[in-house]
């Protein structure tokens, strides 16, 4: 695979990452070339983007994405790699914010989307180090354990959710080597390698018809008198448009833009432990620090760390020590 990166921190040197390092072969797809016409044009070629052209492609439509660099080069095939269930806000927020109904139909959403990864994972024979092994929470302050057992009451209670299990500081650390003061335990969750997923999905997509153009970056969009997306170099008219770029549109759509804000975090992998089990249940780890550290270990060994925050474009000089607890 090429080590063209775009957008933000373009200058990462994406192509000396662990995952890139450890990716599956894959096909490179030639830049659009002209101008061309389908039932669906997606711009993106991450998780998102690949998933719908891939859903639309099998539901006879004709699918053409775009790719600004590589696929899988944003967030989608260099992240955590941890599959967590539910969504980002909490089951008690949920419900303060949208009710117990309506809290309930978007928790049910996350876990078919949940659902749906597994599926494509089994369907399409992806080979991306998948581990249903669960995801450990782990409690930094003890407040943090009281919180834990008023969100298992709530999803007991609201979301009729009950795979959960909230377990004492001495029961955390048989799951994994770090002092918590306690820890929620979710058996549903897991982990995998993200850019062989990725990989995965493109080879699926193209197999169903889609077609993919790498390094292919959109750069107008225009809705009258039909939806066309403009590169450099051509464009595809559709009657219907999938914007899957994420922090990435770079003006694309402004009603998008204005509700996205880039933020950079960073994971260092280690040289492989050998005996050292710092995990020894193979689980995802996290905790609750606002800018959370989250680990696991990988298919060859590693510690793959992640944690810091950054809100500009370039890299910190020195990620391991940014990201270093």
């Amino acid at each position: 695979m090429a080590s063209r990166s775009t957008g933000f921190n373009s200058g990462l040197d994406i192509g000396k990452s662990y995952y890139v390092a450890t990716a599956n072969p894959a096909p490179d797809h030639p830049a659009l070339a002209g101008d061309v016409e389908a039932d669906l044009v997606v711009v993106g070629g991450g998780c998102t983007g690949l998933s719908a052209a891939l859903h639309a492609a099998e539901r006879g439509l004709k699918v053409v994405l775009l790719e600004g660099g590589k696929i899988g080069w944003g967030a989608s095939g260099r992240n955590g790699g941890q599959m967590i269930p539910g969504l980002r806000k909490g089951a008690r927020g949920l419900v303060k914010s949208f009710g117990p109904e309506r809290a309930k139909a978007l928790f049910d959403l996350a876990f078919e989307a949940h659902g749906l990864v597994l599926d494509i994972i089994e369907r399409h024979g992806i080979e991306c180090d998948l581990h249903q092994t669960g995801h450990l929470v782990g409690a930094v302050s003890a407040s943090d354990v009281r919180d834990f057992e008023e969100e298992a009451e709530c999803l007991a209670k609201v979301m009729k959710f009950t795979d959960v299990e909230i377990l004492s500081a001495s029961q955390a650390r048989q799951m994994v080597d770090t002092p918590y003061q306690g820890a929620v335990f979710e058996p549903l969750g897991g982990h995998m390698h993200p850019l062989n997923y990725t990989l995965g999905l493109a080879r699926a997509a193209v197999s169903a018809g889609v077609v993919i153009h790498e390094n292919s970056v959109a750069v107008r969009l225009e809705r009258e008198p039909s939806i066309r997306v403009f590169t450099d170099n051509g464009s595809v008219r559709a009657r219907h448009v999938v914007l899957a770029g994420d922090a990435l549109l770079k003006g694309l759509e402004p009603r998008v833009n204005s509700r996205i804000m880039p933020v950079g975090n960073y994971i260092v992998a280690t040289e492989p432990l050998g005996e050292r089990n710092v995990i020894p249940a193979n689980v995802a780890v996290s905790d609750t620090l606002f800018v959370v550290n989250y680990y696991r270990m990988s298919a060859d060994g590693r510690l793959l760390f992640g944690g810091g925050e950054r809100y500009t474009p370039s890299p910190p000089a020195d990620i391991a020590g940014f990201v270093r607890p």
